[in-house]
């Protein structure tokens, strides 16, 4: 409530004025602890956000590293005319010899001339006309077609909106006859084209197929063929250009026939896997690193009572409750070859890092390199385990898991500190305002006491000039 600026006392001895403004800065000083504890937990909460970020970013880590790819992978490094390779973690190392023989191709079909490409094509009228398409193996499409639809573009429109697994186009020749030319959408000898017109005799003449030497209707341009390769001299038939685990674990794209055999060369990533270890171990250095921020003590020395620069969370059982659940991680003995981070050059470092940070890590990566690059599985089994109960990133993953969760029927160490220091917050706003309304009131007491005094001192005051004048009056 504002001061009240005039309380209309004239010439009173009382400064009631400068008495109600007091009274209203004693009351008002009751806010002065509210308002810091509020400001202390606001604070407090914005550290947690802090550390929910970094925490977060780790487990953004984690789950790169939580995955064959990301560790046990491999790479081609040969460089290949013919055809292009990529492999995935089911590759071994190697290198193998391939010559593509031949590529896979489309069956193609033409239909003889045509003089117009707007002209219908079949009988006019003529009672449940449908065209059937189907390729290879592929479930049969049925089209409806009226008189319009018998036209060239009327034909090429119907049947490349069907979804068949057919393209249609047409050609126009320099004598300016038009062609109905269809394709399979798919190559391979087995995917070929049948076309078969119901209802329109007339038009089956034009486009129908089905295969045989038929001397009406459509006829074969190109044949469908599979795409034949040797790995290694073993012979390898596709029926497309991308040939799948010849060898196991690569993709091969065709893309000529080769003049000679060419080498495909394997070799382990081991760049990638380093890469993300790296980053996960720079995750795990900036949760310490925020941690040491938002729990630092600013005294200069045991006895020092100088605190207003420490961190929000000095001394918060939370924190180090996370801190300790992130340290067992670190110490759990793994069951395979390796068995701890230190034989991959993983160590904790024993001294302060720059910033103040304890209990960082650092790595030997020419000791982690060696390790990827002799025994990547063992590498492998060390960070994933199992995938259920087992692994490094396996049980870091289910340990951020439980402190970031914030599902409704689970909330995580971290979550539940957060949403703890929200209800205090709610509850000192809820104080705050009980407060507030209580000062405006006890305010609003004395300003009517204080005016009731002022009209009572008033009338005093003429009272008192009355009787001076009187008095005067009385003495002439």
């Amino acid at each position: 409530m504002p001061a009240i600026s005039n309380l209309n006392i004239g010439n009173s001895t009382f400064d009631l004025d400068k008495l109600y403004s007091q009274l209203e800065q004693y009351e008002t000083q009751t806010l002065t602890p509210i308002t810091q504890e509020a400001t202390k937990v606001q604070s407090q909460i914005s550290a947690f956000g802090q550390l929910r970020t970094a925490l977060e970013a780790l487990q953004k880590a984690t789950t790169s590293l939580n995955s064959a790819s990301a560790l046990d992978s491999t790479s081609i490094i040969s460089t290949n005319t013919s055809f292009s390779a990529k492999s995935n973690n089911n590759a071994s190392v190697g290198s193998y010899q391939i010559l593509v023989k031949q590529l896979a191709t489309a069956q193609t079909l033409l239909s003889d001339k045509i003089s117009s490409n707007t002209q219908p094509l079949g009988t006019a009228g003529a009672e449940g006309r449908t065209l059937t398409l189907s390729s290879g193996s592929g479930e049969p499409v049925t089209i409806n077609l009226s008189d319009g639809d018998t036209s060239l573009n009327g034909i090429i429109n119907a049947i490349n909106k069907s979804g068949a697994d057919v393209v249609a186009t047409s050609i126009k020749s320099s004598d300016g006859e038009y062609y109905l030319s269809l394709s399979s959408k798919n190559t391979g000898a087995d995917n070929t084209i049948n076309v078969t017109v119901s209802g329109d005799d007339t038009l089956q003449k034009v486009i129908g197929y089905d295969g045989g030497a038929s001397k009406t209707g459509m006829h074969q341009t190109s044949q469908g063929q599979d795409a034949l390769i040797e790995v290694n001299g073993i012979p390898v038939k596709s029926a497309s250009n991308t040939v799948v685990d010849a060898p196991y674990g690569i993709t091969l794209t065709l893309n000529s026939v080769s003049a000679q055999e060419e080498r495909l060369e394997i070799a382990n990533n081991t760049a990638d896997a380093v890469k993300n270890i790296k980053a996960w171990v720079s995750a795990y250095n900036n949760v310490q690193s925020v941690v040491t921020s938002i729990t630092k003590y600013s005294g200069s020395s045991g006895l020092s009572s100088d605190t207003s620069s420490s961190g929000p969370l000095m001394g918060n059982g939370t924190v180090r409750d996370i801190q300790s659940q992130l340290r067992n991680v670190l110490n759990v003995t793994q069951s395979g070859a390796v068995k701890i981070m230190a034989e991959l050059g993983i160590t904790q470092n024993t001294t302060k890092a720059a910033d103040g940070s304890v209990g960082t890590l650092s790595i030997d990566e020419n000791k982690l390199s060696s390790a990827l690059s002799t025994n990547p599985h063992a590498v492998y089994e060390f960070f994933l385990g199992d995938g259920k109960t087992t692994g490094f990133s396996t049980l870091a993953s289910s340990t951020l898991d439980n402190i970031l969760s914030d599902s409704y029927t689970s909330k995580g160490t971290l979550t539940a500190a957060v949403n703890t220091l929200n209800d205090s917050y709610d509850k000192l706003v809820q104080r705050y305002d009980q407060q507030q309304a209580r000062i405006d009131t006890t305010m609003a007491r004395y300003k009517l006491q204080f005016s009731q005094l002022n009209k009572a001192l008033s009338e005093m005051n003429q009272t008192k000039d009355y009787l001076t004048a009187q008095f005067s009056n009385s003495d002439d």
